[in-house]
């Protein structure tokens, strides 16, 4: 029984990191677009290919954060495409036109492959681990270990890391057997932590991965086998002794034999699993790095006067720049005119195509903001009601793309361009126009217990 449970877990991972299905993860969101009664088929067909790319953009801004993939937008739209590349068994939820039709609401989700999503930024020069990239071990329990079945199973794993830039860590000489469990309910204890950090530190890891098994195949009174089976994993950091991330996930299978029994089992397990195992090891990768901008995130300075606004639509109007990354301040009010002096890194054609895009909800009312006019420094917008007709005639000519003359770096202490997340380290620009990729994740220095 020893044999063939050794044999079972080994079975396991290799299935885990070849499934088809393994490196995605269900994503679900709710979308609102322009709708015509005129042309329904069409109106459907367009809301859905821009769900799509909302829904790539959205997961990103859930695993990292929103200001680095609006930063980004051109370039991850552009490594990103085609999105149904990294989108599989994408389904409409529900879509439901509001009375009038002229909006759709969309409830949409998919299956979405981080890993891929992460390789494609990376060899698109959009995003790196930086020179010196993060030191992942993957340590198998002592059940399923053996000096060949490790090598085989590191290599399945780390050709999927090493496509998305970061570095294996090799310990060949690895001699010692690590014998410790996970069970249902339990991680490791913090003795069991300790003797994992051990090993992450005496080969120089950044993060260790531990996944251990626990396979019961038992005959069945019916005839063939049954297996339940727990899959675990601990991600931990040479920090303080602090796990990352962890979790079980619980299947049961049944087949002919106890092999294909387990096998039903992982099926079933399979796409649960590995997905928060790579999603937890980004974020926490993430999480312990400054993010390096290798070009200057400049903040744009102007005034962006709002026509015939109330109190409730300028607000919507600030809180819509605010979530594009812009620092927004009311200032006085000159009769329907309300001025908002506004620093952000987009120019005007950005800013134009924002204000001309947008649909805002101000209580129960929705309205547009087309822009009227715009001179150096100034765009002017007004609110207008759906199917309203704004007071002024709308600037059907976009100013040209580019950087104002006033344009400057946020101000920080060394004079360097800044955006800010939330870190205990901020995000830096370079000013040196010679590095690639466009951002990258310098990991911190881990702090060790002493």
């Amino acid at each position: 029984m020893q044999n063939t449970l050794i044999k079972l877990t080994l079975v396991a991972i290799v299935v885990l990191l070849l499934c088809p299905l393994a490196f995605s993860e269900t994503f679900r969101k709710r979308y609102v677009f322009d709708y015509s009664s005129a042309s329904r088929r069409a109106s459907s067909m367009r809301a859905q290919a821009a769900a799509r790319k909302m829904l790539l953009r959205d997961f990103l801004q859930e695993k990292f954060s929103k200001e680095i993939v609006e930063n980004l937008k051109e370039e991850i739209e552009t490594a990103l495409d085609p999105a149904d590349n990294y989108l599989s068994d994408f389904k409409v939820v529900s879509e439901r036109p509001n009375e009038a039709e002229t909006q759709v609401t969309l409830t949409v989700e998919a299956e979405v492959d981080l890993p891929g999503m992460i390789s494609a930024l990376v060899q698109n020069k959009v995003l790196s681990f930086g020179e010196a990239p993060p030191k992942i071990m993957i340590l198998p329990s002592s059940r399923f270990t053996s000096e060949k079945a490790a090598k085989n199973i590191r290599a399945l794993i780390y050709d999927k890391l090493k496509q998305s830039g970061l570095s294996p860590v090799a310990y060949e000489g690895i001699r010692e057997s690590i014998s410790i469990q996970t069970r249902a309910g339990a991680g490791p204890s913090q003795e069991d932590r300790r003797t994992l950090i051990r090993t992450a530190v005496q080969y120089g890891a950044d993060y260790l991965v531990y996944i251990d098994t626990e396979a019961e195949p038992k005959p069945f009174s019916g005839g063939g086998f049954i297996c339940d089976t727990n899959f675990n994993y601990t991600i931990l950091r040479p920090n303080a002794n602090l796990i990352l991330g962890e979790s079980l996930i619980s299947a049961r299978g049944s087949g002919s034999s106890a092999m294909l029994a387990f096998d039903r089992a992982l099926e079933e397990a399979t796409p649960k699993l590995v997905p928060t195992i790579i999603g937890q090891l980004y974020q926490s990768i993430y999480s312990d790095s400054d993010v390096i901008y290798t070009r200057p995130q400049l903040r744009e300075s102007l005034t962006v006067k709002v026509h015939e606004g109330s109190s409730a639509q300028v607000q919507a109007i600030i809180n819509a720049l605010q979530s594009a990354g812009a620092r927004v301040t009311l200032g006085m009010s000159s009769g329907p005119i309300s001025n908002l002096s506004v620093e952000t890194s987009m120019d005007d054609l950005e800013l134009y195509n924002h204000f001309n895009g947008q649909t805002l909800s101000a209580g129960a009312e929705q309205f547009k903001t087309p822009v009227v006019a715009y001179a150096e420094n100034v765009i002017e917008v007004e609110a207008v009601k759906l199917k309203a007709e704004p007071k002024r005639p709308a600037a059907l000519t976009p100013p040209a793309p580019g950087v104002r003359k006033n344009t400057s770096a946020a101000q920080s202490g060394s004079g360097e361009g800044r955006v800010n997340r939330p870190s205990s380290g901020g995000p830096t620009a370079l000013s040196s126009a010679a590095a690639t990729p466009k951002v990258i994740f310098k990991l911190r220095p881990a702090k060790f217990n002493q």
